[in-house]
């Protein structure tokens, strides 16, 4: 039965291209002498939209409150990061890039287009956005399924 299924499975490819992305991330990230391929999506949300929360960075990466607390101790150990209390919010710590990761930015921004540019080569623009919209989808259904919110947009402000 799995065998039918399988040459079909939407997971199993999102799973092999999840694991070739952490492959990538990690030769990378060596290359820059930066942390751990997991690390990197925290930094490329604060290079999105630096000064969140703990609890965004972790509704916006879909991990436990727990795990983003360990990833940022490890930043902020590194010198990546700092945590700072939010003017309004006394209980709420701020995270935001350090300079010296913002003078990485666009080293780090290439390997993540590079990335992306690997990943969609010889793919038509028109079925581009069809995959992404598709994709979309998938993380919707998931979400809902697993009754997750929604992350932020972003991008909304740029």
């Amino acid at each position: 039965m799995f065998l039918q299924f399988a040459p079909e499975s939407v997971v199993r490819r999102l799973n092999l291209l999840f694991r070739l992305s952490m492959k990538h991330l990690r030769q990378e990230m060596k290359k820059l002498d930066l942390v751990d391929a997991g690390d990197y999506t925290f930094l490329a949300l604060l290079f999105i939209r630096d000064g969140q929360n703990q609890d965004q960075l972790s509704r916006n990466m879909l991990v436990d409150k727990s795990y983003t607390a360990r990833a940022l101790a490890r930043l902020e150990k590194m010198g990546l990061v700092e945590r700072r209390p939010d003017p309004s919010e006394h209980r709420t710590k701020r995270v935001f890039l350090a300079q010296k990761t913002r003078d990485m930015e666009f080293a780090f921004f290439k390997v993540s287009k590079g990335w992306h540019d690997v990943l969609v080569e010889g793919i038509d623009p028109g079925d581009l956005k069809i995959i992404l919209s598709g994709l979309d989808r998938m993380l919707e259904n998931g979400r809902n399924s697993l009754g997750l919110q929604k992350p932020e947009n972003l991008f909304k402000d740029r």
